[in-house]
């Protein structure tokens, strides 16, 4: 199957990752920067102009990185778990469990990022003066880096979701009035005037300057950032109406179990296959031993099925992850995003009473929505 996204490797817990859309704006930044330094600077040769824009546009997008990580390290200090960090068309973005509690910490990881970029602005600013007289390439370089981390810490500050600048202006407003809802309002419609904005920019490049090209690219970043807006707006309702919601309002209480001494080649055959489950509870409801999946099958041979227990490749009851019946929906959704999980028992001291999946909880939750709306 062919991977949109390519990992390569992980920071503090935190996934390093690329999207396949990355090696777009790569090959737009390498060759419009090679051209114009080509043009701007006569006495280089090619090879010294491609050279030069391969390796500044590398640091830039690690400087996209550690704005990014900026973000990501404040939240981690605040006890918000970060999974991963994308570069994608768009930039980057860190992708954390769940948003903050209070408006305190969205202010400071909203912040991190742009004063990251900012700090980034003057040391190669720094470097820039520097190096200057010393060789042209790497004066241009580093001045081209210290302009372009200006604009990005400038460009985020604006304040409308999804930028930096729209989570510090929803803390803000959400500080003043002790209301997150207003905050999230605010943010929300500073993103559409945003992004209204650079549809008119993008209009007026298109039909006026005759510049094609340009004017898409606006549009393409003004459609991405009403998207997102509305996602933010979307997600807090969501929350929002779930916040009377507990696990066992959530649970199905037909649990799939099969027993311990089960064979995996009879599980697989008598009760995946017949009865259209992945997961299962191993035991009884009053004596929970474990989950197996079907992801646990390729722990063990397939000729060795019929004579292995699937209580040999089951997850173990001390490291399963569950809920009560009163666990909040909310903390049921952060648990399972968090770890990756597709179910989660719901269990009342040792008994196991009910069963929550990622397909019925969210079909779940698309019902209290529309009973509430």
């Amino acid at each position: 199957m062919f991977k949109t996204v390519l990992v390569l490797g992980h920071f503090r817990g935190i996934r390093m990752e690329i999207h396949i859309s990355w090696v777009i704006i790569l090959a737009l930044l390498l060759v419009t920067m090679s051209a114009g330094l080509y043009q701007q600077y006569p006495n280089w040769s090619l090879t010294m102009a491609i050279t030069t824009a391969t390796i500044t546009a590398l640091l830039f997008f690690a400087s996209i990185v550690a704005h990014e990580l900026g973000h990501s390290l404040v939240a981690i200090k605040r006890g918000i778990p970060v999974q991963a960090i994308t570069l994608f068309i768009f930039g980057g973005m860190a992708q954390m469990s769940r948003d903050s509690d209070n408006p305190n910490d969205e202010f400071w990881i909203a912040i991190a990022g742009p004063l990251v970029s900012l700090a980034l602005a003057l040391l190669f600013g720094i470097l820039a003066l520097l190096t200057a007289g010393l060789y042209q390439p790497i004066t241009v370089g580093l001045g081209w880096l210290a302009l372009i981390n200006l604009i990005v810490a400038i460009f985020n500050m604006i304040p409308g979701f999804p930028l930096d600048g729209g989570r510090v202006f929803r803390a803000i407003v959400w500080k003043v009035t002790g209301d997150a809802r207003k905050g999230i309002n605010a943010a929300v419609r500073g993103g559409r005037i945003v992004a209204y904005l650079l549809f008119a920019v993008a209009f007026w490049n298109m039909l006026v300057i005759g510049n094609l090209i340009g004017g898409v690219w606006l549009l393409l970043i003004g459609w991405f950032l009403i998207t997102m807006a509305e996602a933010q707006g979307r997600m807090f309702d969501m929350r929002e109406q779930l916040a009377d919601v507990r696990a066992g309002d959530l649970a199905d209480r037909n649990v799939p179990m099969v027993g311990p001494d089960t064979s995996v080649a009879t599980w697989i055959d008598d009760a995946v296959l017949r009865g259209g489950y992945r997961a299962f509870v191993v035991g009884r409801a009053d004596q929970v031993h474990g989950l197996v999946t079907l992801s646990d099958v390729g722990k063990v041979a397939r000729e060795r099925w019929p004579d292995t227990p699937v209580t040999e490749i089951m997850t173990r009851r001390g490291a399963l992850t569950v809920v009560t019946p009163e666990t909040p929906a909310q903390e049921v959704l952060q648990l399972m995003t968090e770890q990756d999980l597709n179910q989660i028992p719901v269990m009342a001291g040792e008994q196991v009473v009910g069963w929550i999946n990622r397909e019925q909880l969210l079909r779940t939750i698309q019902m209290h929505r529309s009973l509430k709306a």
